[in-house]
């Protein structure tokens, strides 16, 4: 009898083991996985800011350039003032 439960403890050891790293493997692909996945997403997400910062960079460029020709336009208009001001004034 003995002999029966010490050869039952020998054959369910190399399953139990066997069981232990079926799970362990399992969860060391699920683990690569997650970390795949999310270095996937945080490289799109860099691209993604990359792309709006770059946008943003024109826009600002863009912007600035039309504030300039704007300034540009109401120096000449203050210009045209001045001049409109002088000539009714002088007529007076």
């Amino acid at each position: 009898m003995k002999l029966e439960v010490n050869d039952g403890i020998v054959r369910g050891l190399p399953l139990a083991i066997l069981v232990t790293f079926l799970v362990q493997g399992s969860t060391l692909v699920w683990w690569v996985s997650a970390k795949a996945r999310d270095g996937y997403f945080l490289e799109q997400r860099v691209t993604t800011l990359e792309l709006a910062q770059g946008k943003a960079s024109d826009l600002q460029s863009q912007t600035m350039q039309r504030l300039a020709r704007i300034e540009e336009r109401l120096v000449a208009q203050g210009g045209v003032l001045e001049r409109i001001e002088r000539n009714v004034g002088g007529g007076r």
